[in-house]
């Protein structure tokens, strides 16, 4: 098992180095093939969990919103997201209205599916075209992997006191603060690559080259989005967990060997997501 789930774990770094590194450099678009498919494997392994949880989500709003979603970015945008969610809003209240065989419970079921984790995941194809770009997509997946490695080694190494024991019997305060402190790292890993040695100015489809000319202001920018990051990674990560004990599931699917499904390695990034987007709006908007 560990055998498999390290052939598995290289398997998928590898994939995507290759797109954020080298395909990326020649179209932005590329990447979008990666974030489309962790958005449509996503939404059928949420849709799969709350029908084990005993719901019945409604499949069309959700194949909508899967169909819909990138040609309406593609043509406006980051308004896209939100078109692409009003639209298959109006289809569910619509089917829903219709078909007397749902109730509030599947209607509220299928909301969730169309926001956590479609929408959610939506929003990395803002960060990859508009908000952070190579930055911001380096941002979540090394941040956020520093604070899961780091809570989870502080976690055995350290813990005794119980984070949330109802949710994760395992997690505790000590691996909480662990990732804390492994997200500064991987922030601070990203402000020498960026900032300071400008690593990545001459790279095609950059985007962002750094946060700030100056790097006292840079520095409070990283410390502020590792704190973000580290937060949203292991708050993702009870939600998940949650989700799972509430439908009475192991793992959310059997795609990656040794490692479950799509969402069982999203789990952390999901709500890192809408939080980098966010931090990347308010940054555009003031810096």
């Amino acid at each position: 098992m560990l055998l498999k789930r390290n052939i598995t774990s290289f398997t998928l770094i590898a994939i995507l180095c290759f797109f954020i590194f080298f395909t990326r450099r020649y179209s932005v678009h590329s990447l979008d093939i990666i974030i489309m498919f962790f958005l449509i494997m996503g939404g059928y392994e949420m849709y799969k969990a709350q029908s084990s949880a005993g719901y019945s989500p409604l499949k069309i709003p959700i194949i909508v919103f899967a169909v819909v979603i990138y040609p309406l970015f593609f043509f406006i945008k980051e308004a896209g997201i939100l078109v692409a969610l009003l639209l298959s809003s109006l289809v569910l209240l619509s089917q829903f209205t219709f078909d007397h065989k749902y109730n509030l419970e599947d209607i509220g079921a299928t909301f969730m599916i169309l926001i956590y984790p479609m929408t959610f995941v939506a929003m990395f194809l803002s960060i990859n075209h508009y908000a952070g770009n190579l930055l911001g997509i380096l941002l979540i997946l090394v941040v956020s992997l520093m604070t899961d490695t780091f809570a989870l080694f502080t976690g055995l190494a350290f813990g005794k006191r119980k984070l949330c024991p109802s949710i994760s019997p395992k997690k505790t305060v000590e691996g909480a603060v662990g990732g804390f402190f492994g997200a500064l790292l991987g922030a601070t890993a990203l402000l020498l690559l960026f900032d300071v040695f400008r690593v990545f100015d001459t790279t095609p489809n950059i985007g962002i080259t750094h946060l700030s000319d100056k790097i006292g202001v840079s520095i409070v920018l990283y410390i502020v989005i590792a704190f973000v990051i580290a937060a949203t990674t292991e708050i993702g990560d009870l939600a998940a967990s949650w989700i799972k004990r509430k439908a009475g599931i192991k793992d959310y699917g059997k795609i990656f060997p040794g490692h479950g499904g799509v969402m069982d390695r999203l789990d952390s990034l999901v709500f890192t997501l809408p939080a980098v987007y966010i931090f990347f709006l308010i940054y555009n908007a003031f810096l």
